[in-house]
């Protein structure tokens, strides 16, 4: 047999509140839950903040990456260039050298009378 009486454990200052299934929850605990709630918000707040501030240094970080790796490939472009000029530049001396080499030689030979 149910009992009309009220519940004298409830002071007349306490609040109570009703959860989803109906049940009666003290007011501090309600409190405390909207507390936590939150501070999860602000949490996933200042990690979505955090998210966006890593994704934006890690742009920046790629550009000036981007804006290295062009001016390392360009400066060894020139250097290229100007060793494969350098390059040229003594083979041609070392041909010239070797003709005059082969022309002095097939001189000695004929004045020797040794002809191939």
């Amino acid at each position: 047999m149910a009992s009309n009486q009220a519940n004298t454990s409830i002071s007349l200052n306490e609040q109570s509140s009703f959860s989803a299934s109906g049940k009666q929850v003290p007011a501090a605990l309600s409190m405390m839950v909207d507390s936590m709630t939150s501070m999860v918000e602000r949490a996933k707040i200042d990690l979505e903040n955090a998210d966006q501030r890593a994704r934006a240094d890690l742009e920046n970080i790629d550009q000036r990456a981007r804006k290295d790796v062009a001016l390392l490939d360009q400066r060894a472009r020139e250097d290229i260039q100007k060793v494969d000029k350098k390059a040229r530049k003594d083979i041609a001396i070392l041909d010239k050298r070797a003709r005059e080499d082969h022309e002095l030689l097939r001189k000695v030979r004929k004045s020797k009378g040794l002809t191939s």
